[in-house]
């Protein structure tokens, strides 16, 4: 009897382990190459897609990916409407005041990506120029404190076409994003790094289980 009790309560738990919602993950999708869209498949992937899904995973759930502007990441999973946010986004004591985050599993800084042939921006170069990066960054703080008044977008794609349109002088973003866009195409260059930041996974405050399957993950992947 209790042989068949214990078979039904797995039964029953592995049930309820099915019945649980996806996680939902929310990413702008243009932050390559930890979040972007695959332009052959049209697949969101990328370095956080698989930390989320290797998290998900750990706690026997889906993963739901869903768009989002980078100004409402932080908000909507501090307002419990998505499990994670994940698109460059920099651990500051102020965002953990909102929502809790992943341990690191990237340290970036901010780079000027401008028109090749054009003068290198530097922070002083740059107060003169119409430099734009993302709306609500810490790159929109980093450089409103170096005096500069950045012109402010939602979507990176926006910037790097007002830029190429020769609306800007400069966009300031992601290192790694910036050396990628320089290798692919030659009529852009990159500056010099300006900050170091550390990179992490946002998720809700309080959530334990996720936050160490999180870490669990990126551990792993270092260990690769």
């Amino acid at each position: 009897m209790k042989r068949h009790l214990s078979i039904a309560a797995l039964a029953l738990a592995a049930s309820a382990m099915a019945a649980e919602p996806p996680l939902v993950l929310i990413t702008t999708t243009d932050t390559p190459p930890y979040s972007y869209r695959d332009e052959a498949t049209g697949e969101i992937v990328g370095l956080e897609i698989d930390l989320a899904r290797a998290a998900a995973a750990k706690l026997g759930r889906e993963l739901e990916i869903r768009k989002a502007k980078f100004p409402e990441l932080l908000p909507m999973v501090s307002a419990g409407k998505a499990d994670m946010a994940a698109s460059g986004i920099t651990i500051t004591e102020g965002r953990l005041q909102a929502v809790d985050f992943s341990v690191p599993y990237a340290v970036e800084g901010g780079m000027f990506l401008y028109r090749t042939g054009e003068p290198m921006p530097t922070m002083i170069r740059a107060e003169r120029l119409r430099v734009a990066t993302m709306d609500a960054s810490t790159y929109d703080f980093y450089l409103s404190t170096h005096g500069i008044d950045p012109i402010r977008y939602d979507s990176y794609p926006r910037a790097l076409a007002d830029l190429k349109a020769r609306r800007l002088d400069a966009v300031f973003f992601d290192s790694c994003a910036v050396k990628l866009l320089a290798e692919e195409d030659p009529e852009l260059s990159a500056s010099r790094l300006e900050t170091r930041e550390n990179f992490g996974i946002a998720l809700g405050k309080g959530n334990t289980r996720l936050k160490a399957a999180l870490d669990e993950a990126i551990a792993a992947r270092r260990g690769q």
